[in-house]
């Protein structure tokens, strides 16, 4: 009853909030300025593209259709660009694949490199995402060529770290380090603390992974020292996490239990679900390497419970476009669930697998 009463008292502001947002797309298009017209209809597609994606696609329609009246090319990259983002977060690669590929079309017909780049990067993450990963390397290697002609030095330290998570899903540890040193060294040119610090934690996972427990852990207190600084607290969680890990590695588990709490407080300060699904994991590696198997397969569940809830919401609050031609369903991912407790005390035997933390930049 209290979960109802509180969705009624908010639903107020969600009527008022999309009755903003139909009005301002209203007097978007009415600006009479042709070229700013359509700039400004992309922005605040864009600027609304994870909150309200229905809106966003609407605002993606009128960016296209404002971009017929002038003619132009880069512009209806734009919106194309911009359906592409909102497919891909819909689950809807092939679509997504379709709408990247037509504004990277454009962009390369008038030779616009900013944009071609943008492009890139989001088919790299597409390709990524779907495992193609031959095909998301090149992707992400032209648009690193294009932010090098245009001498756009933060956008090639991400392009780097983009490589560099790659490398590291290829199980390529060293040269995944390189790309990451590579993009840090651009960061602290560019004194960019949030480059830095994700370079930082990047590292010092996979240090972790290699067994290099002493190196990783002054990276992972490098980066904290650098959210802390930017007073980031949510994504501290994420090197918390990480920390936590290295300590189960090296059997201090008092440590380890420190550095869970620190990031289960944060995870639920800022509502931070997605690394909550992976602390749960942790919590299940932290039990199992002390042999009670019991409770690391009741976090296990919990791990499998909450990512489980998150596709399902997921689906329930996807953007369902009216446009048959963007349309499709997401496809269904295959999920393997430890039911049985057997199981764990098989993996306890083996070497324990970590979760980690890597971020990589996306458009």
């Amino acid at each position: 009853m209290k979960f109802i009463l509180i969705l009624l008292w908010m639903l107020p502001a969600f009527v008022c909030h999309a009755q903003q947002n139909d009005s301002l797309l209203f007097q978007l298009t009415h600006i009479a300025d042709d070229t700013e017209r359509v700039n400004q209809i992309y922005k605040a597609g864009f600027e609304i593209r994870n909150t309200n994606p229905e809106l966003a696609y609407q605002y993606a329609l009128a960016c296209e259709t404002a971009a017929g009246t002038i003619n132009s090319s880069k512009h209806k990259a734009k919106s194309y660009n911009l359906i592409g983002i909102l497919c891909y977060k819909k689950g809807d690669y092939t679509k997504a694949l379709l709408f990247q590929k037509k504004a990277l079309a454009l962009n390369e017909a008038i030779h616009y490199s900013y944009g071609i780049a943008i492009n890139e990067t989001n088919l790299g993450n597409i390709y990524s995402d779907i495992g193609n990963y031959a095909l998301a390397e090149v992707s992400y290697l032209k648009a690193l060529r294009a932010y090098n002609d245009l001498n756009n030095n933060e956008q090639i330290a991400k392009c780097l770290i983009n490589l560099g998570v790659l490398k590291f899903t290829l199980k390529q540890y060293d040269p995944a380090v390189k790309q990451f040193q590579e993009a840090l060294a651009i960061a602290n040119t560019l004194n960019d603390l949030d480059l830095m610090a994700t370079c930082h934690n990047n590292i010092g996972a996979i240090f972790m992974v290699q067994d290099k427990l002493d190196s990783s852990i002054v990276y992972l207190e490098e980066g904290l020292k650098l959210l802390n600084l930017r007073e980031n607290e949510m994504e501290m969680a994420d090197v918390y996490n990480n920390m936590a890990n290295v300590y189960i590695k090296q059997q201090h588990f008092s440590e380890a239990k420190t550095y869970l709490n620190l990031a289960d407080s944060l995870c639920n300060a800022y509502d931070y679900t997605e690394a909550k699904v992976e602390l749960y994991q942790t919590y299940s590696f932290f039990f199992e390497a002390q042999q009670d198997y019991k409770s690391a397969n009741d976090w296990l569940k919990k791990h499998y419970h909450l990512k489980d809830s998150i596709l399902q919401l997921n689906k329930a609050t996807s953007p369902s476009f009216t446009n048959d031609e963007i349309s499709a369903t997401k496809p269904v991912s295959e999920k393997q669930v430890f039911k049985n407790e057997w199981i764990l005390v098989i993996l306890g035997a083996l070497t324990v697998v970590i979760s980690l933390f890597l971020m990589k930049y996306k458009r």
